[in-house]
This record gives C-alpha cells, structure tokens and sequence, in this order.
C-alpha cells in the first residue's frame, strides 16, 4: 500500500501547477496581444490598400468617362465634318460638272468662232484677189487703149509734119525768085499754122487725158461686183464698204474669240482651286478619321484596365 502523499506536498504541487498555469496564461495573454496587435496592422494596411484601390478605381472610373465623353464630342465631330465634308464634295461636283459643261460650251464656242474667222479671211481674201484681179485687168486695157491712141495720134501727127515739110519744100521751089520778104511772110505763116497745129495738139492731149478719165470710169463699171453683176461707182463703194464691213466683223469675231479664251482660262483657274479645296477637305477628313480611330484604341485601352 502506498504511503499516503502528505497534503503540504500537494499544496505545493498546486500552487506549483497554479502559477504554471498563470505564466502559461499570461504568455498567452501576451501572444493574443500580439497577434490581435498585428491583426489589426494588417486590417488597417488592407483599409489603406482598400481605399487606394478605391480612388484608383475612381479616378479611373473618370478618366474612362471623360475619355467617353471626348470620343463621343470626337465622333459627333466627325460625323458632322464628314456629312459637311459629304455636302461640300457633292456641292464641288456640283460645280465641276457645271464648270466642264460652261468649259465645253466655251471650247465649242472657241471653235465655231475660229471656224467663222477662217471663212471670213478667206472669203475677204478672195474677194480681194478677185477685186485686185478686176482691177489690174481694168488698168491694163485702159493702158493698153490709152497707148493705141498715143500712137494713132503719133503718127497723125507725123503724117501732119511730113505734109507740112512737103508743102514748104513746094513753096520754096515755087517763090525761089520772090522776095524775101514774100518768103519771110511764107515762113511766119507756116510758124503761125505750125504754132496753132501745137496747140491743136494741146488741146487734142487734154482731150484725150479727159477721154482717158472717162474710160477709167467706164472701166470701174464695168468692173464685176461681188455679185457677178455690173456695178455703179455707188455699187463700187459699196464693195468697199462691204469688204470693211467683213473686217470689222473678222475684228469682232477675234475680239470675241480671245475673250472667250480668257473666260476658259479663268474656269480653269477656279476648277483648280476647286480641286485644291477638294483635296484638302479630303485630307483633313482622313485626319479626323485617323484622330477618332486612336481614341477609340484609348478607349478600348481604358475599358481593359477597368476590367483588369
């Protein structure tokens, strides 16, 4: 049988147990202290982290909605260039097709004004051949009758000359044995008829300048008109003023002709403006274009990280 265990002994062995238990307690104590301590460090590092995250989040959330808002202002803005770039392209075609039809008509206008030109200088030229042709031909059988009588008159007048001498020579040998007065009366008679055969001829030559003057005149009438028909000197006149009336019109014709080609060149002129302002608006389209398509990547960009 066992000694029986004396009871100051298990006083002992509690108190023993008791401030083991108490230390034991205590460190405990101290252990969940330190833990509940770094318990709390960790919630208020997560609150910490949270609310970062949060104003990450938020400030992101804005970002992304101002970017929405600047791609919606960036597509409104294209749409309403791209429908206004639409109205000044269709409107410049407009224009273009305006531009070539007034270019056309100007160019068939060009050419039917050459076309006229060409006629009138060659119907002027020919009509002035012709008018030159008559009237060399008019001068030459007035020359030609001019000269048949100049020497009709040439040899009358010789015949007269050869007639005269022969009757001196008869005087003389008739009154050889007059006086020389008698032959000196013979002689100042024969210089007085020779004097007046002088002045015969005087006035046979103004005749004949006044028959040429009229044989001129006869000639210009019966020069051909440009109908084919004898003309009058007011119907020969009147062939001049029809050939200056088809120079003032040829004058006209080029004077309209030339501001024709300067109306064309002018709608040239702006038909390249219009193409330059064609191009550009196409440019500054395909820049807006490429403007919208880098927001959109933005966006898609912004829509990624929200979602990450």
């Amino acid at each position: 049988m066992p000694e029986p265990i004396p009871s100051s002994c298990i006083v002992g062995l509690l108190e023993e147990e008791r401030l083991a238990s108490a230390h034991q307690a205590e460190a405990f104590t101290r252990q969940i202290q330190c833990l509940q301590a770094q318990l709390r460090s960790v919630q208020e590092e997560m609150d910490s982290l949270e609310e970062e995250k949060e104003s990450e989040l938020l400030e992101a959330q804005e970002e992304l909605r101002a970017a929405q808002e600047e791609v919606l202002l960036l597509q409104q803005a294209s749409e309403d260039s791209a429908a206004e770039r639409e109205n000044d392209i269709a409107s410049l075609q407009e224009e273009l097709c305006r531009l070539r039809a007034v270019i056309s008509h100007l160019e068939n206008t060009g050419q039917e004004y050459e076309l006229e030109i060409v006629t009138l200088r060659a119907e002027i030229e020919m009509k002035s051949l012709s008018r030159l042709q008559q009237r060399k031909e008019g001068d030459v059988g007035l020359l030609m009758d001019e000269c048949n009588s100049l020497k009709e008159q040439c040899h009358a007048l010789q015949d007269e000359n050869t007639r005269l001498n022969h009757r001196l020579q008869m005087l003389q040998k008739r009154n050889s044995g007059s006086s020389c007065v008698t032959l000196k009366e013979e002689q100042d008679e024969t210089e007085e008829a020779k004097h007046t055969q002088c002045g015969t001829d005087t006035e046979t030559g103004s005749s004949y300048m006044s028959s040429s003057c009229r044989l001129v005149d006869a000639g210009i009438q019966k020069n051909i008109s440009f109908d084919g028909k004898p003309v009058t000197p007011t119907g020969w006149t009147g062939g001049f003023s029809e050939i200056l009336s088809l120079r003032d019109q040829l004058k006209q014709t080029e004077e309209k002709a030339t501001h024709v080609q300067r109306e064309c060149d002018g709608l040239k002129n702006e038909l390249q403006n219009l193409r330059e302002v064609y191009e550009s608006s196409q440019k500054e389209r395909a820049e807006l274009e490429l403007e919208l398509l880098r927001s959109r990547e933005e966006l898609e960009r912004a829509a990624d990280v929200k979602e990450e």
